[in-house]
């Protein structure tokens, strides 16, 4: 009988050296589920292996090569990592993997039609005047299929919010595409790409605000994403502050557009927004 063999462990310290991602980002990676669990060995001491290498490889190689957003890796990145080593750096893997998961191209997969049209519902009359069925008419499948791909409708929320997340990504990211923006641009970009999305994100945020179970830790991990997105396609140092920064200007040009004109207006009472 052949030996049992046990992985090699080591610190955060050697990973960082071993996969050239800084420690920070790992730490963030972490945080949003993107990684294996790492293995505790104190309160505040960890191991890792070689399972954390290849998945902090391929995280960079589907941002650097296919230009994925987080949430849309997050979604594959398990599928590619069940994979042989050799298989799972080969691109048609990579396409085979989106495909299934974010149904791109010109076929698009049921999964991919229920959660279009779960972003449009939520973000147009919010969580409580939605319900499974006006779903799966919109996407074109039948309500038992909905099952298949999740169990409730808020889990569908849940996936509906990482989705749009996504595609501010994306669309920020078009506009980025030869280099950072001075900050006022970019939070003009930004504040374009929430703005019909804004309204999910809202729900969400509410129902954390009113402790329903489960919605804070997915507020937490939906905004921390979004700000590190935005942040890392600007180029910051801190990617996180910075994309959180930009965020918040961002939004309050959403609300100032929406109460135009100002009901300070008229009292005479408006002043510019702080830079």
């Amino acid at each position: 009988m052949a030996p049992l063999l046990i992985p090699e462990r080591f610190s955060i310290g050697e990973l960082v050296a071993r996969s050239g991602v800084p420690g920070a980002t790992i730490h963030h990676y972490l945080r949003l589920g993107l990684l294996p669990s790492a293995r505790r060995t104190a309160p505040n001491r960890f191991l890792y292996d070689e399972r954390h290498v290849q998945a902090l490889r391929l995280i960079r190689v589907l941002r650097e090569r296919r230009g994925l957003p987080l949430p849309v890796i997050r979604r594959v990145l398990p599928d590619l990592l069940g994979l042989e080593q050799e298989q799972a750096f080969r691109p048609e893997m990579w396409d085979r993997a989106v495909g299934v998961h974010a149904g791109r191209g010109s076929r698009r997969t049921p999964a991919a039609r229920l959660l279009d049209a779960a972003v449009d519902a939520f973000a147009r009359r919010g969580y409580a005047d939605v319900n499974v069925d006006e779903i799966c008419r919109a996407a074109r499948i039948a309500k038992g299929s909905f099952y298949r791909h999740y169990r409730s409708k808020e889990e569908l929320f849940f996936a509906a919010a990482d989705a749009a997340v996504a595609e501010i990504v994306e669309s920020f990211g078009g506009a980025v595409a030869t280099g950072p923006l001075p900050n006022d641009r970019a939070a003009e970009v930004l504040a374009r790409a929430m703005d019909p999305k804004l309204p999910l994100f809202m729900e969400l945020f509410t129902r954390a605000i009113q402790r329903r179970p489960g919605y804070a830790a997915v507020a937490r991990r939906t905004f921390t994403t979004l700000a590190h997105e935005v942040g890392e396609l600007q180029q910051a140092e801190n990617a996180l502050m910075s994309g959180a920064l930009l965020l918040q200007q961002a939004a309050v040009l959403v609300f100032r557009r929406t109460l135009e004109p100002s009901p300070l207006a008229a009292l005479g009472l408006e002043t510019s927004a702080p830079a």
